[in-house]
């Protein structure tokens, strides 16, 4: 008595059916995941901008003397340095882009922690980029210092912006620009110039 086994498995068609599904799948999530990932960029890049004003804030009245926050950019390459200073006039952004030149802090120490976020304009301290903090009452040492920090997503399919804007007592908030061509949903209701 002899029995048949019939070996089971998938026919060429069934594989080549599954394949097309997941190709197609696949197609419909990258463009997804690449928005995801320039979005991840751009907010993380802003709050760590924020971060930074926090710090100069909390450093000035720490040790009880005024400190500027600047954006510092030269071929292409920015960053964000604070220093003391004893003018409370100091337009003059610290050496962010070199070790030890900012006596409190810096960012970034390398431009690969940008993530491809590119910063587009600043027109905080009257569009110099520098604000400086009264160590008293952790506000602006001028009101005319107030202004914002536009940071653009990395090069990708959206255009998407952010600005850490800095209001007149010293205040700081993250908002989405009212030139972005597209638009973030966690922003919608935070859209500020420029």
């Amino acid at each position: 008595m002899r029995h048949h086994h019939r070996v089971r498995g998938f026919t060429l068609i069934e594989l080549m059916v599954t394949l097309a599904v997941i190709v197609v799948l696949l197609l419909i999530a990258v463009p997804s995941f690449q928005s995801f990932r320039q979005r991840a960029a751009l907010r993380g890049s802003a709050e760590e901008a924020m971060s930074m004003w926090q710090q100069a804030r909390f450093e000035a009245a720490k040790r009880n003397s005024m400190v500027k926050f600047g954006v510092l950019e030269d071929a292409g390459d920015f960053c964000i340095g604070l220093a003391t200073t004893t003018n409370k006039d100091d337009e003059t952004p610290c050496d962010c882009l070199t070790a030890g030149a900012c006596d409190i802090a810096r960012f970034p120490s390398d431009q690969a922690e940008w993530r491809g976020v590119t910063f587009s304009a600043a027109t905080l301290g009257e569009d110099t980029g520098v604000a400086v903090i009264d160590p008293k009452f952790t506000t602006l040492t001028s009101f005319a210092d107030a202004g914002a920090i536009t940071f653009a997503d990395p090069a990708g399919g959206k255009s998407y912006a952010l600005n850490l804007h800095i209001d007149r007592m010293g205040r700081s908030f993250l908002c989405e620009s009212s030139a972005a061509a597209d638009h973030m949903s966690d922003y919608t209701s935070r859209i500020c110039d420029p």
